[in-house]
């Protein structure tokens, strides 16, 4: 899948479609609306629609548009177009457009489409010329771009924090973030993680564990205290030690914990994957109810409202850039 996609039909219509991207919770809804956040309970990935006044296309913002698509972009959709136009009349039916579309990961429904194609067949002909089609989709390219845009801008601007303020976390946040982290990629979808919500009890009593098994004096209770959020986060153990096997799982779960932390800094929660000789320990597994046998402690994600906002999160400055990380064979 890929970034938002908005569909513009003609006003009478007032639909915007747009095409999900399924690794974030953010969609941007069009170019004249805010960004939004989206989810659903029975489909995380469920198109969303956003009702405006007029979605007619003047010919300027057309020809904008399709300076702004790229070659590739344009190419691929000459490509699928020439796929569905497989008499080489050089136009396309309705159902034909419809097909086209899904091609294109475009979410449109039957009546959606109709109502596309006779906005497209503006002469009347019965058929759609990629030369029509070719400004609609440049626009809803260009809207893509932008949603792509917010979604980056989200994974580039995310810290580690470790600061918070004592407002527990609402738990339909919580739920959000837990849907994106289980829609991480996975081998063969073995689905090896779990996650375990540690309340205020059982936090106090990983402090009092922490001072018995390292001695410490007291100052661990008063900093975990003042964290509101925890979350564990295990994966399966390989029953037959298969290692290959237990590094793709433990892959996966990385995946899922970055989900996990990203779908919270884009509403606004800060976060930090911690680690430590505490957490692999048999007492803390039976404190928080970890199978030793079946599962590993992939680490706990603090999380919570940083302290003085988002924006006061410092980041370290990363010191390597584009050129000094990839490498392009011939």
């Amino acid at each position: 899948q890929g970034p938002t996609m908005t569909v513009f039909l003609p006003a009478a219509l007032s639909a915007l479609l747009v095409f999900l991207a399924p690794m974030t919770a953010l969609a941007f809804i069009g170019p004249t609306c805010t960004p939004s956040y989206y989810y659903s309970l029975n489909n995380p990935a469920r198109s969303l629609k956003c009702r405006l006044s007029s979605l007619r296309m003047s010919t300027d913002a057309a020809v904008t548009a399709a300076a702004a698509t790229t070659s590739a972009e344009m190419a691929h959709a000459r490509e699928v177009y020439s796929t569905f136009d497989s008499d080489e009349s050089g136009t396309i039916g309705s159902q034909e457009l419809g097909d086209m579309l899904s091609a294109l990961d475009i979410d449109a429904s039957e009546e959606e489409t109709a109502a596309l194609f006779r906005y497209l067949d503006a002469d009347g002909t019965g058929g759609v010329t990629f030369e029509q089609f070719q400004p609609w989709y440049s626009e809803a390219a260009d809207a893509a771009k932008q949603s792509a845009e917010v979604f980056q801008g989200i994974i580039m601007s995310r810290r580690t924090c470790d600061s918070f303020d004592k407002t527990v976390v609402d738990q339909a946040v919580i739920k959000r973030a837990i849907e994106c982290a289980i829609a991480a990629p996975n081998r063969r979808c073995t689905e090896p993680w779990r996650f375990i919500q540690l309340g205020p009890e059982t936090v106090e009593k990983a402090a009092e564990l922490k001072r018995e098994l390292e001695g410490d004096e007291g100052s661990s209770f008063q900093a975990w205290s003042s964290i509101p959020g925890w979350m564990v986060v295990t994966y399966k153990k390989t029953p037959d030690g298969n290692t290959q096997a237990q590094r793709e799982d433990f892959k996966a779960v990385c995946c899922a914990v970055q989900n996990f932390m990203l779908s919270l800094w884009s509403e606004g929660i800060g976060s930090k994957w911690t680690d430590g000789e505490l957490q692999q320990t048999k007492e803390f597994a039976d404190l928080v109810g970890i199978d030793t046998e079946a599962e590993k402690v992939a680490g706990i994600v603090w999380f919570g409202f940083a302290k003085g906002g988002l924006g006061e999160v410092k980041s370290k400055e990363r010191t390597k850039g584009y050129d000094e990380v990839l490498d392009v064979l011939p």
